[in-house]
């Protein structure tokens, strides 16, 4: 019989020796961190049996295991004779599981390691891009140990970042420039998935865009206290734009016809007049200080996206991520249905998000359902899934037709009320534009309910 993994045993010894302690190994350890197949049975009959809330000793074991049709698989009674005497203090069963879960990921790196061995023919960047999707895949199936911690503790460091803020004048909230719409939410916050939705052709590309363009620049905004005001300003933020759907190509001339103010025909068939050229070259090298990137990948996993957005915050410091579009990511894994899919898309993503303390902002399709009609959560395409892991859910509204009016209907944000902004989409210069501040008839102050409620 082969020798049983000592820090494996450990930990199965120690979970069959102490049950109470059967916690502490699942927050570190999975199954499959077990090397040895017949260890890995044991725990999984454990943790159901722990699950059940069943009596956890050597005889109620045994009688699982045979039950499973496991008990002559994983040894019989000679493993188990030794699984009791592998650990002499079930106290560092976590010590024994930290160790376990160390050996999987180095054993799993080195399985990384052996297949780009094995692929000596493939150029550098595609075998970069493997690693870095695989390592990310890990990264993604650890188990990490969160520590509780006292809320006063927590409170107390938020009142320093007030604190840091107000003497340097800063507020809270990644803004995106389109004023009307940060005045309402107050901004993106850092890590979290905010979702803008619409049917196809009507904008949310261009809206994406817009965001990523104003945020990677940097503007000045004004905020309101009552009845004062003052000029605050948003410093350039790194931000990716991942596009699923549109060329670079395209998605820059986009860019030059908003900041040029160029019909965006005219430059898609390249019928510019001389002075047009001229005007075209100034804001290209203008746009070269602008701190937006644009990346264009055949395919996108999430794995791949979230690889991709780690080495882009550790080169660049980023700080807001804009995908186009959700239903176009893919996702490794099998599902029997869409909704889990695009679900499990979402979850990942708001994953991410929180990792890196960035907001994330993914655009998305709406049903056939919101043709001509205000649209409501329930025609998100694919999933309700989508509503149950963002943190904001914005949709655009256009009328079909030549009409350029256009809507933004806050359907889920952090103040619960759902308000609507007009705008005006200006598809010549491919971006929406919004109404003076000061001659909106809806508009109120800083974090007034849109819509002339009472605040």
């Amino acid at each position: 019989m082969n020798e049983l993994p000592e820090n494996e045993a450990a930990v199965i010894g120690a979970m069959i020796l102490d049950p109470s302690r059967i916690d502490e190994a699942a927050q570190v350890v999975k199954a499959s961190d077990f090397a040895d197949q017949r260890l890995r049975q044991i725990f999984v009959v454990l943790l159901d049996m722990h699950q059940a809330g069943s009596p956890i000793d050597v005889i109620p074991l045994v009688a699982n295991l045979k039950a499973a049709g496991l008990y002559e698989s994983i040894g019989g009674a000679a493993v188990l004779a030794k699984l009791s005497a592998a650990v002499p203090n079930a106290s560092d069963i976590a010590h024994y599981a930290n160790e376990v879960h160390s050996a999987a990921i180095i054993r799993a790196l080195k399985s990384i390691a052996r297949i780009v061995i094995n692929k000596p023919d493939q150029d550098a960047g595609g075998l970069l891009d493997f690693v870095d999707t695989e390592v990310a895949r890990l990264r993604d199936q650890t188990i990490t140990t969160a520590v509780p911690e006292n809320i006063g503790e927590i409170a107390s460091r938020e009142c320093d970042a007030i604190d840091e803020a107000s003497e340097a004048g800063e507020v809270r909230g990644l803004r995106t420039g389109l004023e009307c719409f940060d005045r309402v939410n107050g901004g993106y916050q850092a890590g979290t998935l905010n979702i803008i939705a619409a049917r196809p052709s009507n904008g949310k590309s261009v809206l994406g865009l817009q965001f990523a363009k104003s945020i990677g620049t940097g503007f000045e905004y004004e905020l309101f206290e009552g009845a004062s005001g003052w000029i605050n300003q948003q410093p350039p933020i790194p931000t990716l734009f991942l596009s699923l759907e549109m060329t670079k190509a395209e998605l820059s001339a986009r860019a030059l016809a908003s900041e040029t103010e160029i019909d965006g025909r005219r430059i898609n068939s390249y019928r510019v007049t001389a002075s047009q050229r001229a005007d075209l070259r100034r804001s290209a090298e203008a746009m070269k200080d602008f701190r937006t990137s644009i990346l264009q990948p055949h395919r996108a996993t999430v794995s791949s996206i979230r690889a991709t957005a780690r080495i882009e915050q550790r080169k660049n410091g980023l700080g807001c991520l804009v995908i186009d579009y959700l239903q176009l990511i893919d996702i490794d894994g099998r599902f029997d249905k869409e909704t889990y899919r695009i679900g499990e898309i979402c979850r990942r993503l708001k994953s991410l998000a929180m990792e890196l303390s960035i907001p994330v902002i993914v655009l998305c399709q709406l049903n056939r359902d919101a043709e001509n009609k205000l649209p409501t959560l329930a025609q998100l395409a694919d999933s309700g899934k989508i509503e149950q892991h963002a943190d904001t859910i914005t949709a655009i509204h256009r009328s079909r037709g030549d009409s350029n009016d256009a809507q933004l209907v806050l359907m889920k944000w952090r103040n619960g009320h759902t308000p609507t902004i007009d705008l005006t989409f200006e598809r010549q210069y491919c971006r929406f534009a919004e109404p003076p501040i000061e001659n909106h008839s809806n508009y109120n102050s800083d974090f007034a309910e849109y819509g002339g409620a009472d605040q």
